[in-house]
């Protein structure tokens, strides 16, 4: 038998997380044991057994603390998270400390029976405690894998607890712990530095990109590192944040306005957990000021506008003058095998097209980007082939126009020239043929084949020229910009870089697509429009074989329809291929999802004139079926 005293001293030992004389920690089955042969009624046991639940908590706690608070792998939050459990742990001690002082007391009598301290009030006075501990090891439970946001992440999913004491707690908690969070978060916003030794903010930096990618690839936002108390909005927004600070500083050299607008921010405001509204209303503003910093710097000091309108007008041949005269400059050259062909004489041919235009009143900054670039050559290639016209960027447009969207201009632009080439051929062609028609009309033998080659080359010159205007001005090129223009404007009031970016990508996917270049899907119409071209081409190289009969007199006519014979059945040919595939095209198209790509269908074939050549076709095959069972 054994006197109350003593088994209170045993259990305040036990807080402590010390064995007692009665009661000891087995390892085995990681709890306390009372010893067996203690002569203790039922009641005073089960109420040891309470007790021990205390120290049991405490024990795992201290354990985790003692483990990891010096432990710089843990990170910054982690510490924190120490911290906050070493000071509850303190304020246990205190407690403790009461506890045994007056256990002390009634050991050596110096206590009224009536008022001391027994199993029962000890029970009812360690509740608080209790509470305490059982919520600081479900933490250390959930925690122990844990570090940076995603700590805090967990900490915070108890805040929403029923019982206000455990959720004062919590936040108590939080507040403590989300501390080094918040200094990092103030410094990416306000400064635009990432102070993070220990990977724990959601912001990641490889020191590695260099400055001409850093906004795409220098920083990474991180979601799993996101406190839950940031929405996914909210957090976009403070990556922009920090990103667009660093751009303003070393893409941009502005650093001057990023310290004087973060030391006037971070000195007026101190961020920390509990008012979240608070902290919502500051990142907004702040995001707002920045982006808008950012975008004005780039509209204004480095003309980012002017830089879309040059590429619209020189890659996407919005400027029709000067295309006009350097296509009729150029067009001799380019005919000529590409090996005969020197940059420097194109680049001569370039400025003076420029001269001759009103591209020479453009920017000279403008001006000076703009330049000539031979593609890789193969063989058999002709000087159309390899030509292409270059824009030079650097930073920080290049942010904008990144290699993989000027590969898309040029792309482009290799397309509207091959389309432009067409046009100008066909045009030399229709003004020869009127020039030459008079004495071809003369020669009676192949009067009617002239006059079928005018027709065909009209064909031609309406599908070509409605193809241009569809995308030159009605629904491709001038529809997209005009919706890029509204988005810049919007942007500039309420978005940043990134909404700008996404804003040009949509602009050139919209503009590639409908040019039958931007997917796989499109590689049947562009396969067909370019066997259009190449059969327009074709037949123009066989006009030029005709044009050499109206130098016949008529005493040279005589065997003019037996030599005429191979350029008409070569006419007759290369004509079906061509209103051939135009069928193809237009009876694909009409089927295309793209309301703007069955509108086209319908302005090539305006007067369905190609669908009663379908059906003409389809009649010659079907009566060749039967002459064939017959």
């Amino acid at each position: 038998e054994v006197s109350e005293e003593m088994l209170l001293r045993d259990i305040v030992f036990i807080f402590q997380g010390i064995n007692g004389q009665f009661i000891k920690y087995n390892e085995e089955s990681l709890s306390y044991i009372i010893d067996p042969k203690l002569d203790i009624n039922r009641t005073t046991r089960d109420l040891l057994h309470r007790l021990t639940e205390l120290g049991w908590l405490y024990k795992r706690v201290n354990e985790f603390v003692s483990l990891n608070v010096n432990d710089p792998s843990i990170g910054l939050v982690g510490q924190a998270f120490c911290s906050a459990l070493q000071r509850e742990l303190t304020e246990y001690y205190k407690f403790i400390a009461v506890l045994e002082a007056q256990v002390t007391k009634q050991v050596k009598g110096q206590q009224i029976p009536s008022q001391g301290l027994t199993l029962k009030r000890l029970l009812v006075w360690t509740q608080e405690s209790l509470l305490k501990l059982r919520i600081m090891s479900v933490l250390v439970d959930c925690c122990k894998k844990q570090r940076g946001g995603a700590l805090v992440s967990t900490i915070y999913n108890y805040t929403n607890h029923g019982d206000p004491f455990i959720q004062q707690f919590i936040n108590n908690t939080l507040e403590e712990v989300s501390r080094p969070f918040f200094e990092m978060l103030q410094r990416w916003i306000y400064e635009g530095e990432l102070e993070d030794p220990f990977e724990e903010f959601f912001v990641a930096c490889d020191p590695n990109v260099l400055e001409e990618n850093l906004w795409q690839l220098k920083y990474e936002y991180r979601q799993n590192m996101q406190p839950t108390f940031i929405s996914t909005l909210l957090a976009k927004k403070i990556f922009s944040i920090g990103k667009s600070l660093n751009f303003i500083r070393y893409s941009c050299h502005d650093s001057d306005w990023v310290v004087t607008n973060g030391k006037a921010k971070g000195a007026d405001k101190m961020l920390k957990y509990g008012d979240i509204i608070a902290l919502e209303s500051s990142i907004d503003a702040t995001y707002t000021a920045t982006s808008q910093r950012l975008l004005n710097i780039l509209f204004t000091k480095y003309k980012l506008e002017k830089h879309l309108t040059a590429l619209k007008q020189y890659l996407l041949l919005g400027q029709g003058d000067f295309i006009q005269h350097l296509m009729f400059q150029l067009g001799p050259g380019l005919s000529k095998p590409s090996n005969t062909l020197y940059r420097h004489n194109l680049t001569g041919t370039l400025e003076a097209a420029i001269r001759a235009s009103n591209a020479q009143y453009d920017d000279p900054d403008i001006l000076r980007r703009l330049d000539v670039r031979l593609l890789e050559v193969s063989s058999g290639d002709i000087g159309w082939d390899v030509f292409s016209l270059d824009y030079h960027v650097d930073s920080p447009i290049n942010t904008i126009f990144t290699p993989q969207e000027m590969q898309r201009y040029l792309k482009l632009f290799n397309f509207l020239w091959r389309l432009k080439r067409v046009e100008h051929d066909l045009s030399s062609a229709w003004r020869r043929n009127t020039t030459s028609a008079r004495s071809l009309y003369q020669i009676k033998e192949i009067k009617k084949e002239v006059n079928a080659s005018r027709l065909v080359c009209s064909e031609m010159i309406h599908f070509v020229y409605q193809l241009q205007y569809y995308i030159l001005f009605e629904v491709v090129i001038e529809c997209s910009w005009d919706e890029l223009v509204t988005e810049i404007e919007i942007g500039k009031k309420s978005g940043d870089l990134d909404s700008l970016i996404e804003a040009h990508n949509k602009y050139l996917t919209n503009v590639t697509t409908k040019c039958f270049l931007g997917t796989s899907n499109n590689q049947n119409y562009l396969s067909r429009l370019l066997k259009i071209i190449g059969y327009i081409l074709q037949y123009k190289n066989v006009l030029v074989k005709i044009w050499g009969y109206s130098n016949l007199n008529k005493s040279s006519n005589q065997n003019v329809r037996e030599n005429f014979k191979p350029i008409k059945e070569r006419l007759e040919e290369v004509a079906g291929l061509f209103k051939g595939e135009v069928v193809n095209l237009l009876t694909t198209l009409s089927h295309h999802h793209d309301t703007d790509l069955r509108f086209l269908s319908v302005r090539l074939d305006f007067n369905e004139f190609y669908q009663e050549v379908s059906k003409n076709n389809g009649n010659n095959v079907n009566s060749g079926k039967r002459m064939g069972g017959n």
